[in-house]
């Protein structure tokens, strides 16, 4: 009876030690090639997937989504018009970048300025709309700051209105999910601006960035980015039997062919939303088939 005992415990720490321990992962999540995502539902802020999730990173232009959001805000208040039409500041003509081609002198409208972000990333409309909103940069940058804090966004630090390279220029995937719930969620009428294929002002047409919109019929947005050191960036928001989903897809490696790196930052993001619908919309929940063993 000893040595049955003995020979049962020396296979039990062959088992244990020698053997690859394994572990537990979620059927059918695809691999994201990116330093960080998220994957939030956009009507009950529910996390759905995460890798590297909390941690702030180089965010480009992704930056112009809190810059939309407090324009919203005071068109919202009725501060200003989505009709009204400006001329461009010298602020906004100096900066550099990706741009809506404003030109000296040449009128532009605030849904025209709206456009010009969400489309070809226009920094010189997110400097104006700083202007606009809060009468200069650092005042419109440090409201930035504080409205991050009041809606949960405590690992962002905003540095610019336009996301133009900053060290310390850095949000993380939840924050930036909590930024693009709220746009979501308090300002719906503005979401058909995310929905543009292509942007033309002064003559000239800008495609759209996000591969995604206007090809896959249930996205509605977001916003892209790209800087060095940021990667590819991209939030892609999309809406499927009443669901509505956003993912956050931060470092897309791709740093020396930009357009290949949206193409990628593109399909990593489909590829995230088809999980998700897939998981909330069509397959019941069972979590004893979903934990599988690999090793």
């Amino acid at each position: 009876m000893r040595s049955w005992r003995t020979y049962t415990v020396l296979c039990l720490i062959v088992l244990l030690f020698c053997v690859p321990r394994a572990r537990a992962e979620t059927s059918g999540l695809p691999a994201i090639d990116a330093r960080a995502y998220i994957l939030m539902n956009a009507d009950t802020g529910a996390i759905l997937a995460a890798k590297n999730a909390y941690l702030p990173y180089a965010i480009a232009s992704i930056t112009k989504l809190m810059t939309l959001y407090l324009l919203f805000k005071d068109i919202d208040k009725g501060h200003l018009a989505l009709n009204q039409h400006f001329v461009p500041c010298q602020t906004a003509l100096r900066t550099g970048g990706s741009t809506m081609f404003l030109h000296p002198g040449l009128s532009f409208s605030v849904a025209q300025m709206i456009l010009g972000m969400t489309v070809p990333s226009g920094n010189d409309a997110a400097v104006e709309a700083a202007h606009l909103v809060a009468g200069s940069v650092p005042a419109f940058v440090a409201d930035m700051n504080r409205t991050a804090r009041q809606i949960g966004m405590l690992s962002t630090t905003y540095y610019n209105p336009d996301g133009l390279p900053h060290p310390n220029n850095m949000a993380s995937p939840y924050d930036i999910a909590v930024l693009t719930r709220a746009i979501m969620t308090q300002f719906p009428q503005f979401m058909p601006f995310f929905g543009h294929a292509k942007f033309t002002y002064a003559g000239i047409t800008s495609p759209n960035p996000n591969l995604l919109v206007g090809r896959v019929p249930f996205i509605t947005g977001m916003k892209s980015g790209y800087t060095d050191a940021a990667g590819h960036c991209l939030v892609a928001t999309g809406t499927q039997g009443g669901v509505n989903l956003i993912a956050v897809i931060l470092g897309v490696p791709s740093f020396h062919k930009e357009n290949r790196g949206f193409w990628k930052a593109s399909w990593q993001s489909l590829k995230l939303l088809d999980w998700g619908f897939a998981r909330t919309l069509w397959l019941p929940a069972t979590p004893h088939l979903e934990r599988i063993s690999v090793p």
